[in-house]
């Protein structure tokens, strides 16, 4: 082939390109079923809300772009009011760095892509209203930062006369953590939880083991210095809002995961944690607040505990910084914890502080 053959299907290759690059924004206006087949729902007096997360794929249905490539994760809402006056949404209750319709359009733009203006549009339509008025049904979506594991979120409706809050936790699609696998609401009979007051919660926290047990089931592991009274779905968004993860499910593919992120120093955030042992079984949820790698992180674990104060759950647990890798003669490495536990104690009561969903705060003889 000649010299000016090739540089003629050079340009044609290129004109090509460069007109699949400008092809107008044409909206999708498709609403995929996968999505109602996850929606969870909650409701409150006459107010009803129903949530559900969009997957990845999900999402290019949706809007004819790839939104997770720019940190960006829709959330799809549905709201009914029938209190009899208009609410207002408190979007910061859901994201507090929620992105903007146009600008969550401008971010996922194609190379070269034409028609941004009915591409925004289209993206405004989609948008959830921020005023729900009386006896009316909207629905429609918020653009989330992306939250790599479970979806945690507050959803607040302000009205003249009352204000309704729902606290959702949503799994993304393939993602599995130490909370979603147990039963949180029948890890005991009826018959097995005792309602103490702040005196016998006192005696009750005094007289727990003073450690978890290891893998073993017998080795006495890390000292337990934590205890949360509150509703573990409400102390699961208060901690995600903080900054805090969900862990996955410890498993071959995320213990390999957890292993190339502390080879190459990478960020893991959701990288799981082994099973320590409480009231018979492993931890019941798992956090971390990960630094920029896998080495250097808080991590928490809970244990919910068969009694109540004031009706309210109480959870057990344990909390340690990793500061870094050291190595061993069982696992070849391991996480060096700081010895202070206590100070990993002192800072998520600042983080909960800082919340300001945090009510009281007391010690009792370990």
């Amino acid at each position: 082939m000649s010299r000016f053959s090739w540089i003629g299907m050079t340009l044609l290759l290129s004109m090509l390109l460069l007109s699949a690059g400008c092809m107008p924004y044409v909206p999708p206006n498709s609403f995929p079923q996968t999505l109602l087949e996850r929606v969870e729902t909650q409701q409150r007096g006459p107010v009803r809300v129903s949530a559900v997360v969009l997957s990845e794929s999900e999402s290019e249905e949706v809007f004819g772009s790839s939104l997770q490539d720019k940190n960006i994760q829709p959330l799809w809402l549905k709201i009914h009011n029938l209190s009899g006056e208009e609410l207002v949404l408190q979007l910061l209750s859901i994201d507090p760095d929620y992105f903007a319709p146009s600008e969550a359009a401008w971010l996922s733009r194609g190379f070269g892509e034409r028609g941004m203006t009915d591409k925004m549009r289209y993206f405004y339509e989609q948008h959830l209203p921020l005023f729900i008025p009386a006896n009316v049904t909207t629905t429609g979506f918020v653009f989330t930062n992306l939250d790599p594991g479970v979806k945690a979120f507050a959803v607040q409706l302000l009205g003249d006369k009352k204000i309704y809050n729902f606290d959702f936790v949503l799994p993304v699609v393939g993602f599995q953590a130490d909370f979603m696998k147990q039963d949180q609401a029948n890890l005991y009979r009826p018959d097995q939880i005792q309602s103490l007051n702040l005196d016998e919660l006192r005696d009750y926290l005094t007289n727990l083991p003073c450690c978890v047990l290891g893998g073993d089931q017998e080795t006495d592991g890390d000292p337990l210095n934590l205890v949360i009274v509150g509703q573990g779905r409400h102390g699961v968004v208060t901690l995600v809002q903080r900054g805090w993860d969900l862990t996955e499910t410890l498993s071959t593919g995320t213990a390999w995961r957890t292993a190339l992120s502390s080879i190459f120093g990478s960020r893991y955030r959701t990288s799981p944690l082994s099973p320590l042992y409480l009231f018979g079984r492993s931890q019941d949820a798992s956090f971390q607040k990960a630094r920029e790698t896998v080495d250097e992180r808080n991590h928490l674990r809970l244990w919910r505990a068969p009694v109540t104060y004031q009706g309210v759950p109480v959870w057990v647990g344990q909390i340690s910084r990793d500061i870094g890798v050291k190595l061993s003669g069982k696992t070849v490495v391991t996480h060096k914890i700081d010895p202070v536990v206590d100070e990993a104690r002192t800072y998520i009561g600042l983080d909960l502080l800082a919340s300001q969903y945090l009510g009281q705060v007391g010690y009792v003889k370990g």
